[in-house]
């Protein structure tokens, strides 16, 4: 009992552990509280502070020890990162700690990729770990992503500004370094003294999880991690802002009267919607109006696509080119962060705009609002299904039901007509249609599968049918940075094992992030990787002729931006080279085969690769594109 005492003196054990082991020495649980109250009456009188409370504790050690405490304060499990050997402290105090799991990634960028995966799939904190200036510019790529998509990743690297050695081009230092991100970034900090490395820390994952979401970034100067400290330790709890937002009152009420009220409305879902768990509402609220649904370009898959009142994701990404309803002269947006990709409108300015979302930054910059609805999408849908229910009446309801006839015979024939792509003539040849490839994965994947999509501009809307109510699940690459693809899948595979996690990637894509694929070894992820190789950015090419139809690059062959052929790359030797199993194919039965193989590769905890060759597709793609004669001898 007495090194219990001291424990508890010393602040190693917490009240609710010290009235335990008082419990186990025999104590009653009267008589362990009674002597609690003695003991910190003993302790405040010592240093005239009250105790601290179970979730704020002082910690004595090294900074780098602290750092590590601090995580698994913030309830971080796993830390994805490089090795630097000013982080020694840090690796160090790891040994001892197996809450927290450190997950050495080949290059920051895929490493960063696979935390951002983890964080969207999980919807837990995780850390990002980079080798000061250098690691750090190898992942700006995928802080960028995080940026665009608004995932809450922390990254940390050391600093050699102002360290012992600064002022003399030390290695690494670079003055400014966190100015690096900073546009990228919802907060990024230096920590002035190594006893404020657990503050720092504290407020970066408050930052990174209060909505809208981002990633925030931090760094301290080299020597701290070395250094002795007394410091608090406090739980996210704590300091966890709990933005949970109910939207105005009377804005809501003008949202349902304009919804009741409309003859063409239309609802537009996205991110916030799955992040908030509130699909099921989502769809409440369009099978309460027969709201004809769709999506502008996200992350996640946010409504049942094989619901009848789905009738396709935003074509180009404006409301003027939706097949139905024409002219929609009602439009919801509930969580989407409707980017703007071109000149002209999302949103016609003829149409009346709600506009229901927590990220009110963002709103109105570009559209017209007629109502703002700034709220937790789960709480602001609750609240405007309560208000349509209060102003409905029979004639209203017989209204929905009509306009649900009519958007479901839409939807259907909309549904028929993308199933016509097996009626393709070139269904059965060989290089593979990319259609072809997708639609062999859709037959073959599980119901409930994840599947991770960054093919470019592939189109996979004709097959996979997406419900995130308990059906497949899309993670869609969205900031831009290619590489993410294989490290997103990792990293979705490590949040949900008991998923099967299926990759899409094309081949330009894929060779910017293939290191992943090292972690899946070694970890044992059973992820399937499908690469689409057209030896080629289809999706610049495509963009680059569109732009110049017609011009010289289609009248000579001549594609200097697009090629990767001659040599073509070969996806599976890389795979192998990483530890992972893979083959290539070229034909429908080939790939049916190795789809097959893989189930059974990834049912023994492996991963697995098809590198899928596909047709080379666009204007004046032939078999042999002419390739320009730099250095080519004569």
């Amino acid at each position: 009992m007495r090194e219990l005492v001291a424990k508890y003196l010393s602040n190693a054990v917490s009240r609710r552990d010290f009235v335990r082991g008082l419990i186990g020495c025999g104590l009653t649980a009267s008589a362990a509280q009674s002597v609690l109250g003695s003991i910190d009456a003993v302790a405040q009188s010592r240093d005239g502070a009250p105790p601290t409370p179970d979730d704020v504790r002082i910690f004595e050690g090294t900074a780098g020890a602290a750092f590590a405490e601090q995580l698994i304060a913030s309830g971080v499990r796993y830390v994805f990162g490089g090795s630097d050997s000013e982080d020694a402290e840090f690796y160090d105090a790891l040994v001892d700690r197996p809450r927290l799991q450190f997950i050495l990634t080949a290059h920051e960028g895929p490493g960063a990729a696979m935390a951002a995966g983890y964080v969207k799939a999980s919807g837990e904190p995780a850390l990002v770990t980079q080798a000061a200036v250098v690691g750090l510019m190898n992942a700006t790529g995928q802080i960028f992503n995080a940026f665009k998509e608004q995932t809450p990743l922390v990254v940390y690297s050391a600093r050699a500004e102002d360290s012992r050695e600064a002022g003399r081009d030390a290695f690494q230092e670079l003055p400014g370094q966190e100015q690096l991100v900073a546009p990228v970034t919802k907060w990024s900090w230096t920590a002035g003294r190594s006893d404020a490395i657990p503050e720092t820390v504290r407020r970066a994952f408050k930052v990174a999880w209060t909505p809208p979401h981002g990633p925030a970034y931090v760094n301290w100067h080299e020597d701290f991690n070395h250094e002795k400290i007394r410091t608090e330790i406090i739980t996210h709890d704590r300091v966890d802002a709990r933005m949970r937002v109910r939207p105005n009152p009377s804005e809501v009420e003008r949202a349902a009267r304009l919804l009741v009220e409309a003859r063409n409305p239309l609802l537009i879902v996205g991110d916030e919607i799955y992040k908030a768990k509130a699909v099921a509402k989502a769809v409440q609220l369009a099978e309460l109006l027969a709201l004809p649904v769709t999506q502008a370009r996200q992350v996640f898959s946010n409504f049942p696509q094989n619901h009848p009142l789905w009738i396709s994701d935003l074509p180009g990404g404006r409301i003027d080119t939706v097949a139905y309803p024409r002219q929609p002269d009602v439009v919801i947006n509930v969580g989407n962060k409707m980017q703007h990709n071109s000149p002209a409108l999302m949103v016609p300015r003829t149409a009346k705009f709600i506009d229901l979302r927590i990220d009110s930054v963002s709103m109105s910059n570009v559209l017209s609002t007629t109502v703002p609805l700034v709220a937790d999408v789960a709480y602001g849908l609750d609240d405007l299904l309560a208000a349509v229910h209060g102003v409905m009446t029979p004639a209203l309801t017989a209204t929905v039901q009509e306009r649900f006839a009519r958007v479901r015979a839409f939807s259907e024939n909309a549904q028929r007509l993308r199933r016509l792509v097996t009626r393709n003539p070139d269904w059965e040849r060989s290089p593979l249609l990319p259609d072809r490839v997708s639609y062999e994965i859709a037959q073959w994947a599980d119901p409930n599968a994840v599947v991770v999509h960054e093919g470019g501009s592939l189109d996979i809307s004709h097959s996979f049918e997406f419900n995130p109510l308990g059906g497949r699940e899309l993670f869609f690459y969205y900031g831009g940075h290619l590489g993410s693809g294989v490290g997103t899948a990792a990293g979705v595979k490590l949040a949900r094992p008991n998923q099967q996690v299926v990759c899409l990637v094309g081949d330009g894509s894929f060779v910017f992030g293939p290191t992943a694929l090292w972690n899946m070894a070694r970890l044992e992820l059973p992820v399937v990787v499908v690469v689409y190789n057209n030896h080629a950015y289809g999706g610049p090419h495509n963009r680059v002729l569109s732009a110049v139809s017609g011009g010289r690059m289609v009248q000579t062959g001549h594609f200097y931006h697009s090629y990767l052929g001659k040599p073509d790359m070969d996806m599976s030797a890389i795979a192998r080279g990483f530890g992972v199993e893979g083959e290539k194919v070229r034909t429908p039965a080939e790939l049916k085969a190795a789809l097959a193989r893989s189930k059974r590769v990834t049912a023994e905890g492996k991963p697995y690769l098809i590198d899928a060759e596909v047709a080379r597709y666009g204007i004046g793609w032939t078999d042999d594109p002419w390739i320009p004669p730099v250095g080519r001898r004569s």
